[in-house]
């Protein structure tokens, strides 16, 4: 019997664990980025065609990790410039219509 971790490839879809979190509940709050994906969207009416995952934690619960979701096209730029910077503390911070890492 084949088990599954011996031949599938996780690297491609990384595991997403954690809670839930709407964005709005983090704003201006610090915390540890600890890895995302950028997938296509579901929603075939959406403004972005893509989706952004995030895993992040607080610094002062470093082990609770949670998840936001986005179409931010900016938090998606930053994260695939930065990605070798992999984890870092930031904030999201809303300016204007866009959110944005600080």
């Amino acid at each position: 019997m084949n088990k599954f971790s011996d031949f599938a490839d996780t690297s491609v879809s990384p595991i997403m664990d954690g809670k839930k979190a709407a964005i709005d509940e983090i704003l201006g709050k610090e915390i540890i980025v600890l890895k995302y994906r950028i997938k296509n969207t579901k929603y075939a009416d959406a403004k972005n065609p893509q989706c952004l995952t995030v895993q992040f934690s607080f610094p002062e619960t470093p082990d609770d990790h949670r998840v936001f979701f986005s179409g931010s096209s900016i938090l998606m730029r930053q994260l695939e410039d930065y990605k070798d910077k992999l984890p870092f503390t930031s904030t999201v911070r809303r300016v204007a219509k866009y959110f944005t890492f600080s």
